[in-house]
């Protein structure tokens, strides 16, 4: 049994494509808009056909969500075809017609139009041809944009980029900032591709691409390519290697492998890794705090058929769009003649689209896997679950992370808390003054929020694979997706938490976010921030009334508990 489990049906020129997604845990934020998102995405890619010019593609959520937060009970959503409508109608119709339309009996080369009426026992294609088609993938793109919701909540990513079109290939590896990307946050990786009419992540290659899908518009022909999809954040230990059907790279090729016109999956280096030798092939281990890391990911995050930390990483071959303009030799079934192949209105080039379709199907594969791990019918018990899970991954001794709001003291006790467990200790934003030659007011003036963000993360990165310490953490370095990351990955997060009052009585004078009114901002961070330092840490130390010396104690003997309670002794 999977705990998430989905159903789709409709017809291509239908009235409406349906689904049901069964399993979604309780409390997780959804609205139509969120399914939305990624249907238009889909719609996206130089090459495509009318068909994406007449569909709106607006669902409706039918059940299981309430006032904007699911429920716990089966997702229903439909998505209407604008096409049936306009010129399906009696063709399509469910009750008997009087203008069924031509029967279709010239199958295409590479299409299901044969197969599906062998199988079925069919004599119009159209029978086959209208449920094979891939417009079934945008209502499989919309019950993952709801179960991306639940992942975005546990900082799981999910993204993809095309990576060729017919001979053109994408040159070299992601470097600076889309490699960051990579690693710490696969959505936003998506979205810089998105900006490209191929969804391609280097503007030369898109050239390069359009070339080929304008060549084969020329020849009236079709093109196919390849794509990448990665999954960031994921913790180690999903899938298994005791059973062949729990393994996730074989759950991975299957999901992928499903999407109509997939010919080859590929996870990791997996072509390449066949000819290297092992020397070239396997990553290297280091440590990073309580973490075990990799400076090469060849295995694209998959080990034994288990999660391994890293970025997952999975390539899909996408064959040309069966319908080809310039007809392919076909044999009528109606007569027996030779004849030239049915041709539908389609696609010069789907690859860009399903790229998209590729996040949609990985996504839910790896939503399963992370359920079935975690457990938990509210998102609440699965945020437990979570910080649990990666608790168990740290096998060595980890980073003490100290968070909590400006003035809750982190600075004062980090030194504390690191003589008390005979660590070195880093105050982060001393490390980023250090490195910038600038105060923290001046990096913020002259660079903005996002400039002094940026910074911090990099700071975190340094401080996460250098040797264990004490960290203070800023009090706002937990609203970056990248931070959350690699103190997950590699130490525990301890919450000073404090009143709001307390701190802005405590906070320095000149914090850019306090500016104007400090007990009023304060008060305003504590509702942005205190539910985010809940959800992540691993221990909660309250430090009213006492001293530093007293809540040094209090880190210190949490720092211990929970070391104390790792899975590896």
């Amino acid at each position: 049994m999977t705990r998430l489990r989905f159903l789709t049906a409709g017809e291509s020129h239908g009235p409406a494509l349906v689904g049901i997604l069964d399993g979604m845990p309780a409390g997780v934020a959804l609205l139509a808009a969120h399914l939305e998102r990624d249907l238009q995405r889909r719609k996206l890619g130089y090459g495509r056909g009318g068909r994406m010019k007449i569909e709106p593609e607006m669902p409706r959520i039918l059940s299981g969500v309430r006032h904007g937060r699911t429920l716990g009970s089966p997702i229903a959503v439909l998505i209407e075809n604008a096409d049936h409508l306009k010129a399906w109608a009696s063709r399509m119709a469910v009750e008997p017609s009087d203008d069924p339309g031509r029967e279709v009996s010239l199958p295409r080369p590479g299409h299901a139009d044969l197969t599906g009426a062998i199988k079925f026992g069919h004599r119009d294609l159209r029978n086959s041809l209208e449920r094979a088609s891939a417009r079934e993938t945008a209502m499989r793109v919309a019950l993952a944009a709801a179960v991306r919701r639940l992942l975005d909540e546990l900082d799981v990513r999910v993204g993809s980029f095309v990576t060729s079109i017919g001979e053109a290939r994408a040159r070299g590896e992601l470097v600076g900032e889309l490699r960051q990307l990579a690693e710490e946050d696969a959505d936003e990786l998506a979205l810089r591709a998105d900006r490209s009419s191929v969804r391609a992540l280097d503007a030369t290659d898109g050239e390069a691409f359009r070339v080929q899908i304008e060549r084969a518009q020329q020849e009236r022909d079709t093109v196919g390519g390849t794509f990448e999809v990665r999954v960031t954040g994921l913790p180690p230990g999903l899938g298994s290697y005791t059973q062949h059907d729990l393994r996730l790279d074989g759950l991975l090729a299957r999901a992928l492998a499903s999407i109509p016109a997939i010919k080859a999956v590929e996870l990791g280096d997996g072509w390449r890794a066949s000819a290297d030798p092992g020397s070239r092939v396997h990553d290297p281990m280091d440590r990073a705090g309580g973490a075990i890391v990799r400076e090469t990911n060849h295995a694209g995050g998959l080990e034994g058929g288990v999660t391994n930390g890293e970025p997952l990483v999975a390539r899909a071959a996408m064959k040309p769009i069966a319908t080809v303009p310039a007809a392919l030799r076909s044999v009528d079934l109606a007569t027996g003649g030779s004849d030239a192949a049915h041709v539908e209105r389609s696609d010069t080039c789907a690859v860009p689209a399903a790229a998209v379709v590729g996040e949609a199907v990985v996504a839910l594969a790896v939503a399963d896997a992370l359920l079935e791990k975690l457990g938990g019918d509210s998102l609440d018990e699965i945020q437990e679950a979570l910080r649990m899970a990666w608790r168990r991954a740290r096998l060595l001794p980890g980073h003490v992370f100290l968070c909590g709001l400006p003035g809750s003291g982190k600075s004062t006790l980090a030194p504390l808390v690191a003589a008390r467990l005979g660590l070195p200790w880093i105050d982060l934003d001393q490390q980023i003054e250090r490195a910038a030659g600038r105060a923290v007011p001046e990096i913020f003036a002259s660079e903005g929020e996002p400039g002094f963000r940026a910074r911090e993360a990099e700071a975190v990165r340094s401080a996460a694979r250098g040797p264990r310490s004490a960290v203070a953490l800023g009090g706002g370095a937990l609203t970056t997706r990248g931070v959350r990351h690699w103190v997950r990955r590699t130490g525990h997060l301890l919450w000073l938490r404090a009143p709001s009052d307390l701190c802005a009585g405590r906070a320095a004078s000149g914090r850019p976010l306090l500016a104007g009114d400090p007990a009023g901002r304060m008060a305003q961070l504590a509702v942005e921030r205190d539910p985010l330092y809940a959800r992540l840490a691993d221990a909660a130390i309250d430090v009213a009334g006492l001293s530093p010396a007293q809540v040094a104690d209090l880190c210190a003997s949490a720092a211990r508990a929970l070391e104390a309670r790792r899975a590896w002794r």
